[in-house]
């Protein structure tokens, strides 16, 4: 009786770190896990800065995204976004319930670019400084 209890203490103790092995191998990466980069677009229309406009990244195939305010010299800095691939849109500034957007045309920002699904601008995000220009036509 000893010795069988002893065996099955044993068995026990033993599987036991390979378990725990298993179950921390088995989870996905938290958000502190994902590698990530500070990024400067800039993005003109006719050689001329694009203001008043937000800036949109959304990382083919995941859920990952990041957006930002186009400036005076149609500039934006982002912070901490996830390596990866990513589509990026350039649209009118849409406001707040507070603040609304002005009700005006934005020529300077083609359709093309507004869609998630048409526009044609990617960005790589790598480890370290990323910049990019965009020249919308």
């Amino acid at each position: 009786m000893f010795i069988q209890n002893y065996f099955k203490r044993l068995l026990l103790f033993s599987l036991l770190p390979g378990f725990s092995l298993i179950l921390v191998g088995c989870g996905g990466s938290s958000e502190e896990d994902k590698q990530r980069a500070d990024i400067t677009v800039t993005v003109t229309h006719d050689g001329a800065p694009v203001s008043e406009a937000e800036l949109r990244l959304m990382m083919d195939g995941k859920g990952e995204g990041a957006m930002g305010l186009l400036d005076d010299s149609g500039q934006t800095e982002l912070s901490d976004v996830v390596l990866g691939s990513y589509t990026v849109t350039v649209t009118p500034p849409e406001g707040t319930p507070d603040n609304p957007a002005p009700q005006k045309e934005y020529p300077n920002i083609p359709a093309q670019y507004r869609s998630l699904q048409n526009s044609p601008l990617k960005a790589e995000i790598n480890a370290g400084s990323n910049e990019f220009t965009f020249e919308l036509n």
